[in-house]
């Protein structure tokens, strides 16, 4: 327990300081971007939703695949874990060089969709960047994961953390802000922190050689259900975002909607930093036969923390709405509170209710995120349609309300009912 806490604080406290660094960036930039209308912001804000699509659904599924397998192989059959993780990073390194390719072509009429103006394209450029050099950084920390050197994982944070957030503190304070020269930094920081530590403490995975046979395809089995799982659910948890310039054409609601959205993510980050901890021990306590009691105990005291989050928001919704956000963005504190019980229930799903079906049933989450991908689409429609941000965000609730409940459903059953991917470790 005490080596468990102890490695919980060197992932969570360098979290912490990049979600606060985060929140606390995002408030600063509604005021620096925000103006009399949060046009500017808004655009920064579907930037950012594009480097995290691309994170979420690239970076994850490589990750995700790496961590289903490195960490079993790991004491038995090092060369072998060290082949996977090696085809990882050379696969998102493809990948990488594909996107670059397919923007030179693509980023005019992205741009013209997204932002109203083809002339815009430098800021699908960047955001391209930014994605690359994230992928990379997900790459060295894994890599300290399966290690368990979760030391090494925190500082690679806080170094990405110090370089991101004080680079934009040096822009904001002696020059103009606008969304292009603040996400410079978010393509310059992942990448100079994975090139250090991928040089100096992964040299084996750029210059160990081939990969050991068939540890590619190896990989790639897991990887192809985590692709099609984190496309849909990645898709499905931007699309309000990414339709509201679409159906609106105004990147003013954008603003506003991307405002509450600065203060949801404090409970998903949460999720997010709980889940660099227990991902590493799922499949090990399904082969000791220790998680379904472990599952429970801790499902159920993580959702009575979400529903006190959910109180106490309640009660200060006048304190967000006086002191948090600037003028043009006062409807953003009715829109959080919408929004809230969704993040809530993403919370709690993702340490691991999400990541056990993802190892052990990934295609009960691409099954449900196949059925419901239309009608939330067709609801997410109408809603922005007629009610603009504020029918986007009831729409976003229910729908991850909705997925939460079903996801809680199948893990409590498939943790108890032992599958043949459980039973053959």
């Amino acid at each position: 327990m005490k080596k468990t806490l102890t490695e919980f604080l060197f992932v969570a406290c360098p979290k912490a300081v990049g979600g606060v660094g985060t929140l606390v960036l995002n408030l600063v930039l509604l005021r620096f971007l925000g103006g009399e209308t949060a046009a500017a912001y808004g655009a920064y804000s579907l930037c950012v939703a594009i480097i995290l699509m691309a994170d979420g659904i690239f970076g994850t599924a490589f990750d995700m695949g790496v961590l289903r397998l490195a960490p079993l192989y790991r004491t038995d059959n090092p060369s072998r874990s060290y082949s996977i993780e090696r085809a990882a990073l050379r696969l998102k390194a493809a990948l990488i060089l594909g996107v670059g390719l397919a923007l030179s072509l693509l980023a005019r009429p992205l741009a013209n969709v997204l932002f109203g103006n083809p002339e815009q394209k430098h800021l699908i450029y960047i955001s391209s960047a930014a994605a690359g050099g994230l992928l990379l950084l997900r790459s060295a920390q894994v890599h300290a994961q399966v290690d368990r050197r979760f030391h090494l994982y925190g500082l690679m944070d806080l170094l990405h953390s110090a370089l991101k957030f004080g680079g934009i503190a040096v822009l904001l304070v002696f020059f103009a802000a606008s969304p292009a020269r603040v996400l410079l930094f978010f393509a310059a920081a992942p990448a100079c922190v994975a090139l250090v530590f991928l040089g100096a403490f992964a040299r084996r995975l750029i210059f160990g050689g081939d990969t050991e046979r068939g540890a590619t395809a190896e990989l790639v089995k897991f990887i192809r259900w985590f692709l099609g799982t984190f496309f849909l659910t990645t898709l499905v948890s931007k699309l309000d975002l990414l339709m509201l310039p679409v159906v609106t054409r105004d990147l003013h609601e954008v603003g506003i909607f991307a405002g509450a959205l600065v203060l949801t993510m404090i409970p998903e980050l949460l999720g997010v930093y709980l889940s660099v901890v227990f991902s590493p021990r799922i499949m090990p306590y399904c082969r000791e036969g220790r998680f379904a009691d472990f599952f429970r105990r801790f499902q159920v005291g993580f959702t009575g923390f979400a529903l006190m989050l959910l109180a106490v928001a309640f009660f200060s919704l006048g304190f967000l709405r006086e002191h948090l956000l600037p003028g043009s963005f006062a409807p953003s504190a009715t829109v959080f509170l919408i929004l809230l019980p969704g993040a809530l229930a993403a919370m709690v799903s993702f340490p691991l209710t999400i990541q056990f079906l993802m190892f052990v049933r990934p295609a009960f989450l691409v099954a449900m995120e196949s059925i419901l991908l239309l009608p939330v689409g067709v609801a997410y429609y109408y809603a922005i349609r007629d009610h603009g941000a504020v029918g986007a965000a009831w729409v976003t609730t229910a729908s991850r309300v909705l997925k939460a409940v079903l996801a809680q459903a199948a893990a409590f059953y498939w943790s108890r009912h032992k599958s043949p991917e459980i039973e053959a470790l």
